[in-house]
């Protein structure tokens, strides 16, 4: 991985823009789930049953709709006005929300954020799983993928456009996790085509560990 960072640019929104500009390339370089996937998603679909999973960072919609399959309920989310625009001409219920700054809302009995929090700032990655606690309910499920490394880069691999990815380690991931108000299921390491990733679950811990307030 590896670009020149974009002038004066703020990692999320440089981000955002890319994924706006060239979602449709984006889904044509893409591909629905694989295998190591799908047995996450599996494992996702068996620990929320028919309940209702709020999806972060949609993208094209291919999770949520193998969850679907499944029996799970997905709300469909994502921070590009064109993802969401592309999921509602397949015939899906989309709405647009940028984690970063939006209400999740809620409650829903699990969160989906897969090839999502590795754009996040790591203060902004802990807001989040924060946010994330208090919008599921008790015992909820937290379900996340990062790529597995050190430090920050910015990529333009696959969109021709410059992405910034922030690296995560497992320790610093359960930290995190814990700090906000979940307790680690499991953190699995899975090879990736480029780089190693950590496929996360986690389960809600008391909210008087984070405070009390919850979304309505």
């Amino acid at each position: 991985m590896g670009t020149d960072e974009p002038q004066a640019a703020i990692p999320g929104d440089a981000t955002l823009a890319a994924y706006e500009t060239a979602a449709h390339r984006y889904r044509e370089q893409s591909s629905p789930p694989g295998p190591a996937v799908t047995a996450y998603l599996d494992r996702l679909a068996d620990l929320v049953g028919t309940g209702t999973v709020l999806e972060l960072g949609s993208g094209p919609g291919w999770d949520a709709a193998y969850l679907e399959r499944r029996g799970s309920r997905v709300i469909r989310t994502d921070a590009a006005p064109a993802f969401v625009a592309m999921m509602r001409a397949d015939g899906y219920e989309a709405r647009l929300l940028d984690v970063r700054v939006d209400e999740l809302g809620g409650p829903y009995d699990g969160v989906l954020a897969d090839a999502v929090l590795l754009h996040l700032t790591r203060q902004q990655f802990v807001d989040v799983l924060r946010r994330a606690r208090l919008a599921v309910v008790d015992a909820g499920v937290l379900a996340f993928t990062v790529k597995e490394g050190d430090g920050e880069a910015w990529s333009d691999a696959k969109l021709d456009l410059p992405r910034h990815f922030t690296f995560w380690r497992e320790p610093e991931v359960r930290a995190a996790l814990q700090t906000a108000g979940w307790a680690v299921l499991s953190v699995e390491h899975v090879a990736g085509r480029t780089e190693p990733w950590l496929f996360v679950f986690a389960r809600a811990t008391k909210t008087s560990a984070i405070g009390e307030n919850r979304p309505t």
